[in-house]
């Protein structure tokens, strides 16, 4: 009989210019488990240690370590900031960091990297959506919401082919936008609740993932589970008990590049 189960993504977001025991045994603890992990680089940030780190990484296990590109510099010189794209940005000023961005990605990873886009702090707008198709990306990755209201948003903003409806950002996931090339697959299970620090944050239970889990599936059959593993150094059981739990539902689990197919 076929398998009805939806299918389970890990994005990992803010890969950058540390090589440190959250990255490295947050990752080890996914692929030990032969699970797929899609690590969301930022290009202008990253380190050559922690690129070539990645390189290894998927050169050993090329069917579950996965690359992908995170914005451009995650606007790290004005962090108060929560916007790198967006905003009042016009297209030529975000087309150069896109570009920019991807031609280091390219230089760090050659050929292991998927072409895939995500927002730091998920915002964007048109103009963006324009640089990242002209831009020849096969993906892009955001967060989409399940509520009633959002559900309808998106419905009412998909049947009249817009990107933005009424000052909110119409999601299309897990489908190809109208006007773009690219795909969308957003995320919509994540295990922080509240950022209380640089690296420290306080998490949802267990059981209130599953239950994110849960209410997505009743929506799609694509559900993404965000990460940021410099968050979870001292909660790697709740990952553990998480893939566990899915492994044994039988969910399928698969990479950006699996998907686009």
């Amino acid at each position: 009989m076929e398998n009805k189960k939806p299918v389970v993504f890990f994005r990992n977001d803010d890969v950058r210019d540390s090589l440190d025991s959250s990255l490295i045994e947050f990752t080890n603890l996914i692929l030990g488990h032969g699970v797929p992990v899609s690590h969301a680089a930022e290009p202008a940030n990253i380190s050559k240690e922690v690129a070539e780190w990645l390189n290894s990484k998927k050169n050993e296990f090329p069917g579950l370590l996965e690359i992908i590109q995170h914005g451009y510099d995650h606007n790290l010189n004005n962090p108060t900031e929560k916007m790198e794209f967006g905003g009042n940005r016009e297209y030529g000023d975000q087309l150069k960091d896109i570009a920019e961005g991807k031609k280091l990605m390219d230089t760090y990873f050659r050929n292991n990297w998927t072409h895939v886009f995500t927002f730091p702090y998920g915002t964007y707008n048109q103009a963006t959506l324009k640089a990242v198709n002209d831009s020849g990306y096969e993906a892009i990755s955001s967060k989409i919401q399940f509520s009633t209201r959002s559900r309808v948003k998106n419905k009412v903003g998909k049947m009249l082919g817009k990107d933005i409806i009424l000052g909110k950002k119409v999601n299309y996931h897990p489908g190809t936008r109208k006007g773009y090339r690219f795909k969308e697959i957003s995320v919509s299970a994540n295990l922080i609740k509240k950022y209380t620090g640089l690296s420290t944050a306080d998490h949802y239970s267990l059981n209130e993932i599953k239950e994110q889990i849960r209410i997505a599936g009743k929506y799609t059959s694509t559900i993404g589970v965000l990460f940021h593993h410099r968050f979870h150094h001292k909660h790697l059981s709740l990952i553990n008990d998480l893939i566990i739990h899915l492994k044994a539902e039988k969910f399928r689990f698969q990479t950006f590049a699996e998907m686009i197919k």
